[in-house]
């Protein structure tokens, strides 16, 4: 989508192309914002490395662009917010948590510090930039993110590395846990294996850089994210080698999903004793336990509109129980889709899944019309956000990418913001 020139008098002051390169820069700054590459701090450490001033005056001013930028386009900005009512009603009932929230005070800092800008930068992304633009902008900020995690891993260990505990000695780059670190690598691998083998033009030279996520991975230590990278890979190829292409791609497609079926019975069933045959936690490190208490005695406490968001995790009342076998309150559910019930309840989560199951479906029609890098990001995005979510949780916390990245392509992809585009 090409900015329109600025004119003075007649006379061209800035074209088209500087508007369209000062908003993709000022996309990437803020994605980084949200993503962690300014709020990094050393390891246990709860103050980041950069003062809280300098965050707290690039937060707001940020967030006073983005709503100018908004308000330049009223136009554009309202079809695409009224263009999908149902990720409309979850950005909606999110942010009037607070009227029914165990702590409002927590719940209006939570809306207004992290919530509700990342759905003004959503919405505007959603409406300023066509899909090739997106994935452009998502390689940057994944690249860009990673790289600063390996400089800090390596220049500054105590930042870059965890210092004790039982992860002692795993990269974590700029995020606060190796986990985070392997799942953001996992992105940046699928994004530039894509880059390199599916783009119109492709780059050969992202192939180096995948090899340094391969790295980041191992030295992350993170089993999870290795594992999610393999499925990632191995969906993405899926995904674009067998498009709708007839008979055949409908038999690939049914014997896919009873391979997949059949190997999650196995796991299912058998998942204690292939744990105790690796030596690992049949606990997943107690996420079983939490799961449990979080389902049988704290949903069920307020199930349909939960308790606001952000209070949960943060209020010793909520949290009682965890102590007995967590050792201590777990800062979230290890599970991103709980959270989302504890934080909105089970209405809150029915449209979160009616948003996210329409926006995977528009998704994949689009990644099998097109079958270029920038159309088949979307559906390995939402594909491995479920994948992601199931065992930590990167939807409802605190500012997150990948909360960003649902709602951007829950907007774009509805068709009249598509009609518009092209």
């Amino acid at each position: 989508m090409q900015a329109q020139k600025l004119t003075l008098n007649g006379n061209t002051v800035v074209s088209g192309k500087q508007i369209d390169f000062a908003e993709t820069c000022f996309a990437i700054f803020y994605l980084l914002f949200f993503g962690g590459a300014f709020g990094f701090g050393a390891d246990l450490a709860e103050t980041s490395v950069i003062p809280t001033p300098i965050t707290t005056l690039l937060r707001y001013a940020t967030y006073a662009i983005v709503l100018l930028l908004l308000s330049l386009r009223p136009i554009e900005t309202l079809k695409t917010a009224l263009s999908n009512k149902w990720a409309l009603a979850l950005i909606f009932i999110t942010s009037i948590s607070f009227l029914w929230s165990y702590d409002p005070s927590i719940t209006i800092d939570a809306i207004w510090k992290e919530f509700l800008p990342m759905f003004l930068l959503s919405l505007y992304i959603a409406s300023r930039f066509t899909l090739e633009q997106q994935f452009k902008i998502v390689l940057w900020v994944l690249v860009i993110i990673f790289l600063e995690s390996v400089a800090l891993a390596i220049a500054m260990p105590g930042v870059g590395r965890h210092t004790a505990g039982p992860f002692i000695g795993s990269w974590k780059g700029v995020f606060a846990q190796k986990n985070e670190f392997g799942a953001h690598s996992t992105m940046t691998l699928i994004a530039l294996y894509m880059l390199a083998n599916y783009a119109r033009e492709k780059q050969r030279w992202a192939l180096i850089l995948l090899g340094g996520c391969v790295a980041g991975l191992l030295v992350s230590s993170s089993v999870t994210a290795l594992a999610l990278s393999f499925i990632g890979l191995v969906l993405t190829i899926f995904y674009r080698r067998f498009a709708w292409l007839g008979k055949r791609s409908v038999l690939l497609g049914a014997l896919f999903v009873l391979i997949s079926c059949g190997f999650f019975y196995i796991l299912f069933y058998n998942w204690i004793d292939i744990l105790d045959f690796f030596d690992k936690d049949p606990t997943l490190s107690a996420r079983t336990l939490i799961w449990q208490l979080v389902i049988d005695s704290k949903i069920p406490d307020s199930p349909y509109l939960g308790y606001g968001r952000g209070v949960f995790w943060g209020s010793p009342t909520l949290t009682t129980g965890f102590e007995s076998f967590a050792y201590h309150v777990p800062p979230h559910a290890h599970n991103g889709f709980l959270d989302i019930i504890l934080d909105v309840g089970l209405i809150g989560f029915f449209f979160f899944c009616v948003t996210w199951f329409m926006t995977y479906v528009r998704a994949a029609r689009i990644a099998y019309a097109r079958k270029e890098a920038a159309y088949l990001w979307p559906l390995l995005l939402l594909s491995m956000l479920v994948l992601f979510n199931t065992f930590e949780s990167y939807l409802a916390r605190l500012t997150t990418l990948y909360w960003v990245f649902l709602i951007v392509l829950a907007f774009s992809l509805s068709p009249k913001v598509l009609a518009s585009k092209d």
